[in-house]
């Protein structure tokens, strides 16, 4: 069983934020290919913290996910994740549990698939 984890657009660490929304954070789950097996809230960084360690759209460190759960994002957010190697998943739950289950179905599926 390999784990993987996977982040969530998140402003208060239950729900998928509105694709209208600044993401304030992420939510990232830490499963396998059956369970759920935690999960952490990563806070976006502050205008003063991300000016110090010049980071350019201000969000959390997010190297160890592979996959990132959005209700929406636009072109330029989506490309520079493709640049990062990770790939987006776009849902239309906003519950954010319900999206990591729906995504963890989507990929025994595709696993199902590819075996």
């Amino acid at each position: 069983e390999h784990d993987m984890k996977i982040a969530i657009e998140s402003n208060d660490g239950i729900t998928i934020k509105s694709p209208f929304l600044k993401t304030k954070g992420y939510l990232v789950y830490d499963i396998d290919e059956s369970h759920i097996n935690g999960f952490e809230y990563r806070k976006a960084l502050s205008q003063k913290k991300a000016e110090a360690s010049v980071v350019k759209n201000r969000l959390p460190a997010l190297g160890d996910c592979k996959t990132i759960i959005s209700r929406g994002m636009n072109r330029i957010q989506l490309q520079s994740f493709k640049e990062e190697g990770k790939d987006v998943f776009i849902t239309f739950k906003t519950a954010a549990k319900d999206a990591v289950r729906l995504y963890m179905k989507e990929l025994l599926i595709s696993e199902g698939i590819q075996h």
